[in-house]
C-alpha cells in the first residue's frame, strides 16, 4: 500500500510540475514580444534505435523522479481483423493484460503488479494496439518482464474473456437507455454502410468470440515489423537497451508489411432518419463523409472546426444555436478526418418541440459559414485559442515521446509538430471560407434524429415552412434493435 501511494504521489507531482523546471528539459516554445502568443515551437529530441526484427525503440531521459514509463505500439487493428467476429480485437486487446501472462495466472499478475505498485494495461482498436507500463525505475526489471509477457505471451484465460463478453453485452443491452450513443451508432451504420467503418458489433457477435480467435488474431496482429517501444523516465538508457534486447529481440518478424486499410466504397443516402425512443429531449447528429487526415489544408480545418462547432462557447454553433436562439442544451461539430474517409457532423441535443429548427439553424450556420469569411480579430481569437492548447500535447517526457511514436505509426510527417504552429498563423480568412464551401455538401446530410413523436412532428413543421433547409430531404423512420434496423 505504502509503494502504491509512493508512485501515485510522484505521478502526481510529476503532472503538476510539468514545465516548471528549465525549458530545455521540455519543449522549446518562443512568444511573440508584442502580444505574447506562442509563435515557435521546437520538439525535444529523443533517442532511437532499432532491433534486428524491425521494432523501433525510442527512448527519452527524464530524471525528475525515480519512475519510468514505457508504451509498446503496434500497427494493426480491428481494420485488419474483418474475418473474426466484430469485437474480438477489443477483446484481445483488454484480455491480453486481464486474463494473465507468462508463467503468472490472471489473479497472479494482479497480485504481483499490487506488490510492485505498477500498472500495465494493454487495448486494441480500428488501426492500432497499445502496451503500457508505469512503475518506480528500482523495479524496471521486473515490470519489463511482465510487460513483456503481456505483449508476447498472453495466457487468455477463459474465465477473464467471458466476463469481458459479460460486460460488453450489458453494455449492448443499454444501448438504447443513452440516445446519444443510439444518434451516433445509427450516423456511423448510415454513412460507413456495410464497410469495416461502419459495423458495429451485435450481442451474437460478442457472443461468438472465442479465446481460439483471441489467440489466432495475436499470432497475425502483434509483431515488430513497424511497431515502435517507448520508455520514458529515469532509467539509464544502456538498461533500457539491454531490456529490449532480451525481451524483445527473439519476437519474430510478419516479414510483409500490412496490406492498406480497407477502402470506403459506399454512397451513403441522405435524408432524415428518425429513431423513435421515449426520451423528453432529442438527440440529433448530422453530417456525411469526410476527409482523410492530412490532406493540404489540414490547418484551415482545424480552423475551420474552431469557428464553427469545436471552440466551446465561442464557436458559431453555439453562440447562434444555444446563446442566441435558446435551441439546444450543447451543440458542436466539425471535420473529424480518418484513415480513408472520415466524416463531417453538427451534434445537438434540444426540447423534442425545438428539434426542427434546432437542425434547421445549425445547418444555417454552415451556410453562412461557405459564403460569408471570418473576421480577423475572430480568426485571430481562435488561432491563440489553438496555440495555447497544442503545448499541452507535451506536458511531459511521456506525452512528447509517445506523440512522436504515434504520429510516424499513422504516417505524419516528421516535422508535423515543429510546422503546425507557423501553418496555423498563415491561414486566412478566405482559406476556412474555402474549407466551408469545398469539404461541406449539405445536399449530402445524412441526419439522425432520436427522440418521441413530439420531436418527429417538430420536424414535419419544419420541411414545410418556407425557405426551409430541411424540405429536400426524404423523412423515414428507422427501428433501433442493438443496431439500426433498416
Amino acid at each position: 500500500m505504502i509503494r502504491s501511494i509512493l508512485l501515485a504521489s510522484l505521478l502526481l507531482f510529476s503532472s503538476i510540475t510539468v514545465g516548471c523546471g528549465p525549458v530545455e528539459s521540455r519543449i522549446y516554445l518562443d512568444r511573440d514580444s508584442a502580444h505574447g502568443q506562442i509563435s515557435q515551437f521546437k520538439p525535444v529530441e529523443p533517442v532511437r534505435w532499432e532491433l534486428p526484427n524491425g521494432l523501433s525503440v525510442i527512448y527519452l531521459k527524464d530524471s525528475e523522479l525515480p519512475v519510468a514509463q514505457g508504451q509498446l505500439i503496434i500497427r494493426g487493428g480491428s481494420l485488419w481483423a474483418e474475418q473474426y467476429p466484430i469485437g474480438t480485437t477489443s477483446a484481445m486487446g483488454d484480455v491480453m493484460r486481464t486474463g494473465g501472462a507468462g508463467d503468472l495466472s490472471a489473479d497472479a499478475l494482479d497480485r504481483e503488479l499490487e506488490k510492485l505498485a505498477a500498472g500495465v494495461s494493454s487495448s486494441f482498436s480500428t488501426e492500432f494496439g497499445s502496451i503500457s507500463f508505469s512503475c518506480l525505475t528500482s523495479d524496471l526489471e521486473r515490470v519489463f518482464k511482465l510487460f513483456a509477457d503481456v505483449a508476447l505471451r498472453p495466457r487468455f484465460e477463459q474465465d477473464k474473456l467471458s466476463l469481458w463478453k459479460g460486460q460488453s453485452l450489458e453494455a449492448i443491452r443499454r444501448r438504447a437507455e443513452d440516445p446519444a450513443t443510439v444518434a451516433s451508432i445509427a450516423f456511423t451504420q448510415l454513412v460507413y454502410g456495410d464497410s469495416a467503418y461502419g459495423k458495429v458489433s451485435r450481442s451474437r457477435d460478442i457472443s461468438s468470440v472465442s479465446r481460439a480467435n483471441l489467440e489466432r488474431l495475436h499470432s497475425e496482429l502483434v509483431r515488430p515489423d513497424g511497431a515502435i517501444l517507448v520508455v520514458t523516465g529515469s532509467a539509464e538508457r544502456s538498461q533500457v537497451e539491454e531490456l529490449a534486447q532480451r525481451y524483445f529481440l527473439n519476437w519474430k518478424p510478419r516479414g510483409r508489411r500490412l496490406p492498406p486499410p480497407p477502402p470506403v466504397n459506399y454512397e451513403p443516402k441522405p435524408g432524415i432518419y428518425f429513431i423513435t425512443l421515449p426520451f423528453a429531449q432529442a438527440s440529433v447528429k448530422s453530417g456525411h463523409l469526410g476527409v482523410p487526415r492530412l490532406t493540404p489544408d489540414y490547418p484551415a480545418i482545424d480552423l475551420f472546426n474552431e469557428v464553427f462547432g469545436s471552440g466551446g462557447f465561442g464557436s458559431r454553433l453555439m453562440q447562434k444555436v444555444r446563446t442566441e436562439l435558446g435551441l439546444s442544451y450543447g451543440v458542436y461539430g466539425g471535420i473529424s478526418p480518418a484513415v480513408v474517409k472520415g466524416t463531417n457532423f453538427i451534434f445537438l441535443q434540444t426540447k423534442a418541440e425545438s428539434a426542427g429548427s434546432a437542425i434547421n439553424e445549425s445547418i444555417g450556420v454552415l451556410d453562412r459559414l461557405r459564403t460569408e469569411a471570418p473576421g480577423a480579430s475572430e480568426l485571430n481569437e481562435k488561432r491563440d485559442a489553438i496555440a495555447n492548447s497544442f503545448v499541452f500535447n507535451f506536458s511531459s517526457k511521456g506525452d512528447i515521446a509517445g506523440r512522436l511514436a504515434k504520429h510516424e505509426l499513422l504516417g505524419y510527417p516528421a516535422d508535423y509538430d515543429a510546422s503546425y504552429l507557423s501553418k496555423i498563423a498563415a491561414v486566412t480568412p478566405a482559406d476556412v471560407t474555402k474549407v466551408a464551401s469545398e469539404r461541406w455538401d449539405p445536399s449530402k446530410l445524412v441526419t439522425v434524429v432520436v427522440g418521441n413523436d413530439q420531436a418527429y412532428s417538430s420536424i414535419e413543421r419544419a420541411m414545410k415552412e418556407p425557405g426551409s433547409r430541411l424540405g429536400a430531404f426524404e423523412l423515414r423512420r428507422l427501428a433501433f434493435d442493438e443496431v439500426v434496423v433498416k
